[in-house]
């Protein structure tokens, strides 16, 4: 199916964009005061981390996950995040939030203390495979915080282009447009690195005696001068035995039946590390990824998934409900991370996707993929850097204009439809992707180096000063959700109570039982 926006616009497609869904998933580390990793348990006030559906923690105890529900509304669900770092706040002990994607100071890994979630089965399942990744990757890899973005468009908007062709199968229409989109965020997601990547230093005790090739910053830390997203490089979610794996993109049927290969095949380093130490399990299996959450990519199609089942074959049978942006750093300057212009980018980004061409991938586009990936991750804001675009060799920042350029069109036109009378908030934020261009210490990764130059100041007390202003602006907030979180963070306590007092089969025998459902 051609998809262009004069023809989305022709058959009432447009103005479903009204009713996009967005949902947020915003990782934060728990700090002192002092600025190191916070040794508490998770809050109690928090509620349960294993059953609140709004607050729970990701690899480490330390390491909160805050969720908000879909919005059509981008505003909306900026405002339930705002409200949901409020409740945290209000419930913190001595504590604030650390604001970056790298991690605050940390002396040793065995300070990164894992996530628990009680002794049920689900809960030991969440600890365990979060001990292999621990192992297979290091904690401190694992104590990275970001921002996943969910996004959809209405059923409505599938209802219209499934009429408009005459076509019958809704599911795979979804499915397809979908993959197309996931492809040229592949293939483009270089753009939003450059613009909104923000983790170009990291603290000393990241990298420990890592190899790397980073600078010793004059005020403290370690970056590259012209880096953007360090999280997003080698030092951050990237694994070698994934890669190998190629995972396509072209069809629901190759996705599905590569993720299987990587939850099946034994990879032998991970055979070495073994699945016990002593009586302890220290990881799930040997498989490259122990379960479907271990999988890095940039975008991943994704369906919600009952409790108990496996998210590969609930993919396979009802197909793809949503994408989920895993590249997203936190922004340090905003108190949740994330600011509106960033929202409205990628809703236009993912658009642009949509309408453009979307061949399928084949393994020489894939390794321009990785190339172009890692120059800009490594060296988005030299000027004279060249990347891969549309099969030529040009300049990173030429093929930027060229992209923002079409980006803008796709803006105007369709924001037409989607704010009618009201102002154009995506082609407000086009504007300002433009100027970033013309003077690149204005993207996040410049602002935050510069201002180390300028203030003299080390990564550590760049974000100390950060968390603490993040925190004063919480101290005034007026919540409207603060009953509800409450009241979830108490009845979370109740089901995690329920969930530990049932009677379960041993833990081995539903660990076996769990995984042989992808054999």
């Amino acid at each position: 199916m051609k998809l262009d926006l004069e023809g989305l616009k022709k058959i009432g497609a447009l103005k479903e964009l009204r009713f996009i869904n967005r949902g947020i998933e915003k990782e934060s580390l728990r700090i002192s005061k002092k600025g190191r990793i916070s040794d508490k348990p998770h809050p109690k006030g928090l509620g349960s981390a294993l059953t609140n559906p709004y607050i729970t923690t990701d690899f480490s105890e330390s390491l909160l996950e805050l969720i908000t529900p879909t919005f059509n509304d981008a505003q909306s669900c900026l405002d339930f995040l705002a409200d949901v770092h409020a409740f945290v706040y209000d419930n913190l002990e001595e504590e604030i939030l650390w604001p970056c994607s790298m991690p605050c100071p940390i002396d040793e890994e065995e300070n990164i203390p894992i996530g628990n979630y009680g002794q049920s089965n689900s809960g030991m399942m969440k600890t365990i495979y979060r001990r292999g990744l621990s192992n297979r990757y290091g904690s401190m890899m694992q104590a990275i915080a970001g921002i996943h973005y969910n996004f959809s468009f209405s059923d409505k908007f599938f209802t219209i282009l499934l009429d408009s062709e005459g076509l019958k199968n809704e599911q795979e229409l979804k499915n397809n447009t979908y993959l197309h989109i996931a492809r040229n965020f592949k293939r483009f997601g270089w753009l939003y690195f450059l613009l909104f990547g923000a983790s170009p230093v990291a603290c000393n005790s990241f990298v420990g005696d890592k190899k790397h090739n980073l600078e010793e910053h004059p005020s403290g830390g370690l970056y590259q001068k012209d880096s953007t997203s360090l999280r997003m490089g080698d030092l951050g979610y990237i694994s070698k035995a994934q890669d190998e794996l190629n995972i396509s993109y072209n069809s629901i049927e190759e996705y599905c039946s590569g993720l299987q290969k990587a939850l099946t095949k034994s990879h032998p380093p991970y055979e070495h590390l073994g699945e016990f130490k002593g009586d302890t399990r220290i990881q799930l299996n040997t498989s490259v990824i122990q379960i479907e959450n271990e999988y890095y990519s940039t975008i991943r199609p994704k369906r919600v998934c009952p409790s108990g089942e496996r998210p590969i074959n609930v993919l396979r049978s009802e197909g793809i409900e949503y994408l989920e942006l895993r590249c997203v750093d936190l922004d340090p300057y905003c108190p949740i991370g994330i600011k509106r212009d960033q929202i409205d980018f990628m809703d236009v980004f993912l658009l642009f996707c949509l309408v453009e061409d979307s061949p399928n991938i084949d393994a020489e586009e894939a390794e321009e993929i990785k190339s172009n990936h890692q120059k800009i991750i490594n060296h988005g804001r030299s000027e004279n850097l060249e990347i891969t675009h549309e099969g030529k060799t040009v300049k990173a920042l030429d093929a930027a204009q060229s992209m923002l350029s079409k980006l803008l069109h796709v803006a105007s036109y369709s924001g037409k439809s989607l704010f009618e009378n009201k102002e154009n908030k995506w082609e407000e934020s086009m504007l300002l992707q433009k100027e970033k261009l013309n003077s690149l210490e204005t993207t996040l990764s410049g602002k935050i180096l510069s201002q180390m130059a300028d203030k003299k100041q080390s990564f550590r007390k760049f974000g100390e000063d950060l968390a603490s202003e993040h925190s004063a602006y919480f101290e005034n907030y007026s919540s409207k959700n603060k009953e509800l979180f409450s009241q979830a963070a108490q009845e979370s306590i109740k089901d995690q109570d329920k969930i530990d007092s049932t009677d379960e089969m041993n833990f081995e025998s539903f660990l076996k039982e769990f995984l042989s459902k992808t054999a």
